[in-house]
């Protein structure tokens, strides 16, 4: 089949905006769009503004430079690079220099075409190729240095329409692929709710203080103090998933006195709670499960809690989920976003739902049934949607390289 392959640029002048600086920023007149406004558009197709210049910036800008006009392409050039927009004849806005790069057609070519190419695994290969890793910034010179394997304007065309209608019915399934992964998750965290919401007799709220035998921060141990070549793993918060899991899969390890070892080994059942993280995961919390090392260490971001004998630690962790206990940790943290805490001077007050012991352990039996569950479910949809992006890009490969 008939095609040539040449340089972007001799598509496209390829280019900047003309800077506007943030003090002519406005609340209201022309759109103004920096890079995640062009990401928006170029993943929806539409966005929600908020920056603006003046309409008498936008007439003067329009004459002595030009404004993107239909058919020119925009394209994200610094962070997360690539996500291309087509200008439609309706659009009537402005962008930032330097971190969106401006695409003047000056050619026949099909701007659809050049769109989609410019979402390929082709493209991408271009721009990394030579660097060794992954290319965060986008220049005019790469830009316009980039090779795009172009057939006739009949082809180009057909390779849209097959593209379009592929994509859409790709996006159409991974969007319900994506909802049902959502029900699965919803349905857990409504029975969870339920579980504590809708409680039955012999329930009783008790602050977390009355529930405990012992609680105590771990080890401390500076990084100089870790390695490899240590004698004991060292459990850290990066431990706890955000799932609210133990995974041991990677960790460092300390070296530690007998007495020491003694106070802040783990045994299979300790309830661990993170005191001290950012300001969105700090209170993770799990259940230590390992028989992989006799001991196992724990540092000083982490709380070890012992229960009495008639509280099960996996029913607290479920109850650490419910919708009432959340909002009471939450209003706990202090600090700020990075760094926030949450002290045992105020979790000694955290008040639990708690029932009997054995109904603590049946709950959480069905609990941990039903979650298990959810993750099988969650799993299957999300390799469903890994299979649907594989799809789409293979497509997109195909499309390119003359194969489609």
């Amino acid at each position: 089949m008939n095609h040539i392959t040449i340089p972007l640029c001799e598509l496209f002048q390829i280019g900047s905006s003309k800077r506007v600086l943030k003090s002519e920023w406005k609340d209201a007149g022309v759109p103004f769009y920096r890079g995640r406004e062009v990401t928006r558009l170029a993943i929806d197709g539409s966005v929600n503004n908020e920056l603006f210049i003046a309409e008498e910036h936008y007439a003067e800008l329009s004459k002595c430079n030009g404004v993107p006009t239909a058919g020119d392409i925009i394209i994200t050039a610094i962070g997360t690079i690539g996500n291309s927009y087509i200008v439609q004849p309706t659009d009537r806005f402005y962008f930032k220099d330097a971190s969106i790069l401006w695409m003047k057609r000056n050619s026949d070519v099909l701007s659809e075409f050049v769109n989609l190419w410019l979402k390929s695994p082709l493209f991408f290969e271009q721009l990394d190729r030579g660097n060794g890793a992954t290319v965060d910034t986008l220049t005019i010179k790469k830009l316009q240095s980039v090779r795009v394997r172009l057939p006739s304007l009949a082809e180009q065309q057909r390779i849209v329409a097959i593209l379009d209608e592929a994509f859409e019915a790709i996006a159409v399934a991974r969007s319900n692929a994506e909802q049902n992964r959502q029900n699965a998750r919803a349905l857990f965290e409504s029975y969870l709710q339920s579980v504590f919401s809708q409680r039955g007799e012999g329930w009783v709220e008790k602050p977390l203080e009355d529930l405990i035998e012992s609680n105590i921060i771990g080890l401390t141990k500076n990084s100089r103090e870790q390695g490899e070549d240590k004698t004991w793993p060292y459990v850290k918060m990066n431990n706890i998933t955000r799932e609210n899991n133990f995974d041991l899969s990677s960790f460092t390890c300390v070296d530690a006195t007998a007495e020491e070892v003694s106070k802040f080994s783990l045994r299979n059942g300790d309830f661990l709670f993170n005191t001290r993280n950012s300001h969105e995961l700090v209170g993770k919390s799990c259940i230590y499960e390992s028989n992989s090392f006799d001991t196992v260490l724990y540092n000083n971001n982490i709380m070890r809690i012992r229960f009495r004998h008639d509280i099960y630690a996996r029913f607290i962790l479920f109850a650490f989920s419910f919708k009432d206990v959340v909002d009471q940790l939450h209003a706990m943290k202090s600090g700020t976003t990075n760094v926030s805490a949450i002290y045992f001077k105020d979790l000694k007050s955290l008040v639990i739902p708690v029932p009997p012991i054995s109904e603590q352990k049946k709950l959480s039996s069905k609990l941990a049934i039903i979650a298990t569950e959810t993750k099988r479910l969650e799993s299957l949809y999300q390799r469903k949607i890994a299979a649907l992006d594989e799809l789409k890009q293979s497509l997109s490969q195909q499309a390119f390289s003359g194969q489609l």
